[in-house]
């Protein structure tokens, strides 16, 4: 479907709801309440009578029981017994007779009052506003008709697809009460009625009693009152049951009375069963009215952060590869065994004035690449300059590397941000060296005996894990005859052992004793081969002191000096930042430039080897295609084959590609918009900060301005930066 044939449907879809919604749910509710009318009626009565009853005997019969022509409806029971209906002064009861002995076995208890006021709220609110019930029918079943078409059912335990899943499942149920009712109000499928006059006055069952004797109608097995001035009888003609329909006029042969239109909406035409069955559709209609407008009112009032009620202490991280969110959430987790009430936030979702609504600030930053501050931390601290924090009072856990040059240089940004704006520092800033745990643990006990509470048990603090790793297949990606494109390698190394990790993980290299080790991104996944992995490697170079331009220590290691053969020990990190979704179905945006490509080759193959995979949309910018379109041969197959759902690229110095992953961001924004607002879908983005960093964001939030629904209220700038917050739009960017 057209993207912006769905954005109208959509709109169409959610405004009718609420517009309506306080009718809609009158309809709804009553219609639920009416559906157990005849279950309750099944459950009072007994078995119908065979053989109908003498015209004659009957008004001899009334004229004793109701001399006053009280009665509403006529039905027989087996065993001689009658069972009328009564209504004075606007109170309607059921009773039970005898017809033999014209005694009164009392009164059935079939809520009758109760019934016939739901009745009318159903039908006309009360008020006899019978025109608005029905144009809300026909607005209901517009909604129904469209809803199917914005959403498949997908198997994911989330609210949206509960509510998409269970309108699907329920589908033909629900046409069946909204189609009906519509046909009911244009009087499709109706029986053939003769002309009522509505004001005429009620017509007692005396006078209708008459009429059918004189016609010669010898016996009948039902009657009932409608519209006042009518009533329709079943009598027992000579091919079985026939239906009248009589009034002061006369008598006219009529279809089975109300028709079978209305007893498929009503659910009578099977007694307590297709009552139930009302129920039921009644029910899901109920589900999906609150879901949806949940789901609307979820939607709009997004964002906020969330925590303990009456929060006093803040917990907040720069994270980077995660350790740092993990530390935060363990934090929260011990203080809260110890009575603490905590509110947890990446930096990312704060503004620095937030931190004055608590006693206490709990910050974790880890540092990244050579003394950088994580990107969920950057627009936190360039706030820093314009914030006055009197009344802010924080505790620092910053980690680190000291084999880099600059330890901890993230936390102590931090810390000298939060001085210069007024903040105290209630305890001295901790610094992890590697792994952290040890540090943490010590920084915990101290923030506990600050606050004065004992800290709880906490889970394990997931570390890197030594691996031995041998070459096995090195190929050149890029074309080295063409002097514009960068040297990148794809290389695959082996383990003895299997290896747990999954694509998006970094492999920590070490080019020598004592240096700082380098991430690489793992483009591979354990569902093909335990035992490999798979690294999408450039060259780097730098100038050293003396002017000259020298190959990057690790990234030459393993791009030219290992041979095949030779292993290396190196280390595992888990990088959940970076990790695809748990689900397997929920839908994924990949957007990478240059070697941004490297860690996308393990999603798409993670999916490929599972058959309940979801859809990938990948979108890749380089400079020329035939000289680094890296993985070309792969990608392509896998659009082939189906696993790439979508693959849009962008080779910047190719003069029929030429672009960059930005431009096809914006010649997809409508779709792009319809994946992340109404399919849940999750974007990863990975290259360079200065484009992929940059372009990225700008990119999508005017594609939101462009095509997100106009009711929106949260301004597409903070939109973008929600999903930041939240997981969905995940940046992993390099210098």
């Amino acid at each position: 479907m057209p993207a912006s044939l769905r954005r109208l449907l959509l709109c169409l879809h959610r405004w009718i709801t609420l517009a309506l919604a306080p009718l809609f749910l009158v309809i709804i509710v009553s219609g639920g309440l009416l559906a157990l009318e005849p279950v309750v009626r099944d459950l009072a009565s007994g078995p119908e009578a065979e053989d109908p009853i003498p015209v004659s005997e009957l008004q001899a019969f009334l004229a004793e029981v109701d001399p006053q022509q009280r009665i509403r409806t006529l039905r027989l029971e087996r065993g001689g017994t009658a069972v009328l209906e009564f209504s004075r002064a606007g109170e309607r009861w059921h009773e039970a007779f005898d017809l033999e002995q014209r005694s009164s076995l009392g009164e059935r208890d079939y809520a009758t009052t109760f019934f016939q006021t739901v009745r009318h709220l159903h039908k006309d609110l009360l008020l006899d506003l019978d025109w608005v019930v029905e144009l809300a029918s026909y607005a209901l079943l517009v909604v129904l008709i469209v809803g199917p078409w914005l959403a498949w059912p997908r198997l994911r335990h989330t609210l949206t697809q509960w509510h998409t899943g269970v309108g699907w499942l329920t589908l033909p149920l629900l046409l069946l009460v909204s189609v009906t009712a519509g046909m009911m109000a244009l009087e499709l499928g109706t029986p053939r009625l003769p002309p009522i006059d509505r004001d005429a006055g009620r017509l007692a069952i005396g006078p209708v009693l008459q009429q059918l004797e004189a016609a010669e109608i010898s016996h009948i097995q039902a009657m009932e009152r409608f519209e006042r001035a009518a009533w329709a009888v079943t009598t027992d003609g000579d091919g079985g049951p026939q239906q009248l329909i009589v009034t002061a006029e006369g008598i006219t042969p009529a279809g089975p009375y109300p028709g079978w239109i209305a007893e498929l909406h009503q659910g009578t035409w099977a007694g307590a069963w297709s009552g139930l069955i009302n129920l039921l559709t009644a029910l899901v209609l109920l589900f999906l009215f609150v879901t949806g407008i949940w789901l609307w009112t979820r939607r709009r009032l997004g964002g906020r952060r969330r925590g303990d009620a009456g929060a006093d202490l803040l917990i907040a991280h720069a994270s980077q590869t995660g350790t740092a969110a993990h530390l935060a959430r363990e934090t929260a987790r011990a203080l809260r065994l110890g009575g603490a009430r905590i509110e947890e936030a990446s930096l990312s979702a704060l503004d620095p004035k937030a931190l004055e609504a608590y006693r206490y600030t709990l910050l974790i930053a880890s540092t990244c690449g050579d003394g950088d501050m994580p990107d969920p931390g950057r627009a936190f601290v360039a706030a820093l300059d314009r914030a006055q924090l009197p009344r802010t009072r924080f505790a620092l856990l910053a980690l680190g590397d000291s084999s880099y040059r600059h330890f901890c240089a993230a936390g102590e940004t931090l810390r000298a941000g939060l001085r210069r704006a007024g903040a105290e520092e209630v305890l001295p800033m901790a610094r992890a060296d590697g792994a952290p745990e040890a540090t943490w643990r010590i920084w915990l006990g101290e923030v506990a005996e600050l606050l004065g509470v004992e800290a709880g048990a906490t889970g394990p603090i997931p570390s890197d894990q030594p691996v031995h790793l041998t070459l096995r297949e090195r190929r050149q990606l890029n074309d080295p005859e063409d002097p514009i494109t960068q040297e990148v390698w794809g290389l695959t190394l082996e383990s003895d052992t299997p290896l747990a990790y999954r694509p998006g993980d970094l492999l920590l290299v070490r080019p020598g004793e004592g240096e700082p080790a380098r991430p690489y991104s793992i483009g591979s996944t354990p569902l093909d081969d335990p035992h490999r992995l798979e690294l999408t490697v450039a060259v780097t170079s730098r100038t050293d002191a003396d002017g000259h331009v020298r190959p990057g220590k690790a990234s030459s290691l393993l791009a030219r000096r290992l041979q095949l053969g030779d292993t290396i020990t190196a280390s595992l990190r888990t990088h959940r930042h970076l990790q695809p979704p748990d689900d397997p179905q929920q839908p994924m945006i990949l957007i990478a430039a240059g070697c941004g490509i490297a860690p996308f080759i393990g999603f798409i193959a993670e999916r490929a080897a599972r058959a309940d995979r979801g859809p990938i949309w990948l979108i890749f910018g380089n400079r020329r295609r035939q000289g680094d379109f890296f993985h070309a041969e792969r990608l392509l197959q896998w659009r082939e084959q189906g696993v790439l759902t979508r693959l849009d690229l962008a080779f910047s110095r190719d003069p029929n590609d030429g672009g960059y992953v930005q431009d096809r961001i914006s010649e997809a924004g409508a779709t792009i918009v319809d994946w992340m607002l109404d399919r849940d879908a999750r974007i990863y983005a990975c290259g360079r900060r200065s484009t992929i960093g940059t372009a990225v964001p700008l990119a999508l939030t005017e594609a939101l301005r462009r095509y997100a629904d106009p009711d929106r209220r949260e301004p597409a700038e903070s939109l973008v930066r929600r999903w930041q917050t939240e997981g969905r739009l995940r940046l992993d960017v390099i210098d």
